[in-house]
């Protein structure tokens, strides 16, 4: 179940997202270097009292006496993305830094990466904030399959073995549970996230897999498993 809430802080607010990289995209070599352009992603980071968050001050460095200095704008994350247009070669230093409307709370980050030739370079500048915050964020438990179980695990050809799956979900959402069986050869029947039957039509061992999902987007969250069944000839 996807829930909307708020959650608060106290002391530093720890980076949510910890990773950060330096994505290069084709540049101009022949161009002077020009004012950059600045996607973010959306920060809002509410410090209580209607103090609030909206931008921070960056500074970049990098090889010689390169620097450049400007603002970066902030939404619904506090993962910062900039791009960077027309770098010459060499290595690079971002520190952002802003200062909320209470001129008390602070939040910073700082991000180190690498040019090879003159190009763009996409950042991702995670922020630390310090003072008391609330992050509006969606949080889904992810589904669980306990166990998957064959009884019995061999059967001679034209036979069938019951499939049991003991599957939940911590918090019942945001959709039903929904299962999808498959299987190395042979037949699967009477489907459903508590078990299914597996008819032999053929002698071996094979894998039969289960994969159980909650309905939410994207391949990390669904759960699967496997089984190995065993059909043979009668003598």
């Amino acid at each position: 179940m996807i829930r909307h809430g708020v959650q608060k802080f106290v002391g530093v607010l720890p980076a949510l997202m910890m990773a950060a990289a330096a994505v290069a995209a084709p540049g101009c070599a022949d161009q002077a270097p020009t004012v950059e352009t600045v996607d973010t992603v959306q920060l809002n980071l509410d410090f209580g009292d209607g103090v609030t968050l909206s931008s921070v001050d960056y500074v970049l460095k990098g090889p010689g006496t390169f620097k450049r200095t400007g603002t970066l704008a902030v939404g619904a994350d506090p993962m910062i993305s900039a791009t960077f247009q027309n770098l010459p070669a060499g290595a690079y230093d971002v520190v952002v830094q802003g200062t909320a409307t209470d001129d008390t709370s602070l939040c910073k980050g700082e991000v180190m990466f690498n040019v090879a030739s003159m190009m763009n370079a996409v950042v991702q500048i995670p922020l630390t904030c310090s003072g008391i915050a609330a992050v509006t964020a969606d949080v889904n438990t992810c589904p669980i399959i306990d166990s998957l179980s064959a009884s019995p695990a061999e059967v001679y050809v034209g036979s069938s073995i019951q499939l049991v799956a003991e599957t939940r979900d911590p918090d019942n959402g945001p959709s039903p549970l929904s299962a999808t069986w498959a299987a190395s050869s042979g037949t699967l029947t009477n489907l459903s996230t508590s078990g299914a039957t597996f008819t032999c039509t053929a002698a071996g061992t094979f894998t039969i897999g289960l994969r159980v999902t909650d309905g939410t987007p994207g391949t990390k969250c669904p759960d699967t498993a496997t089984i190995s069944v065993t059909c043979s000839v009668s003598s």
